[in-house]
């Protein structure tokens, strides 16, 4: 896919992911699976957007860099999501602040796409390649450490990533 293509995509992607972030959904260990399927597609794109041009190492740095801030902000986001146990199932909902840090996660993510174009030219085409991997990372960790938090849950069913099918 092209750099205009996967922001398009990753916008769409991202819209759909606050949306189910702010409402009462049940978690299951299955919704770390979209995390993964995310991945999946955003290392493809970012094999075919390396497979075009040679990347310097500051331009994989910025990708690095990008990726852990997702995971940080991925940590940051699941200690802001409610969690409750009704009927045997455990429910979340995020809220305001969740949507934000997805949101800022986004700003900083564009904001070192121009620093590639800037500092990496390179990278350029890398670094606006990488969103669905950048949100598949933020979303994984987010999932993770949301688990953690259910399992901790009274009357909170088990949880493992051995369950997700």
């Amino acid at each position: 896919m092209n750099g205009a293509f996967s922001a398009v995509i990753g916008v769409a992607v991202l819209g759909w992911v606050i949306w189910n972030q702010v409402r009462v959904r049940e978690f299951t260990p299955r919704r770390v699976r979209i995390a993964g399927v995310l991945g999946i597609v955003g290392v493809v794109e970012i094999a075919q957007a390396t497979g075009v041009a040679q990347v310097s190492t500051l331009g994989w740095a910025l990708l690095a860099t990008g990726l852990v801030v997702g995971a940080v902000l991925g940590v940051l986001r699941a200690a802001t999501v409610n969690l409750w146990v009704a009927d045997g199932r455990v429910l979340t909902q995020g809220h305001w602040v969740t949507a934000a840090l997805w949101l800022l996660g986004i700003g900083v993510h564009v904001g070192l796409d121009a620093l590639a174009g800037v500092v990496a030219p390179s990278a350029a085409t890398l670094n606006s390649s990488s969103i669905l991997l950048f949100i598949a990372v933020g979303l994984g960790t987010q999932g993770l450490v949301t688990m953690q938090r259910a399992r901790a849950l009274p009357g909170a069913p088990a949880m493992t990533l051995e369950r997700v099918r």
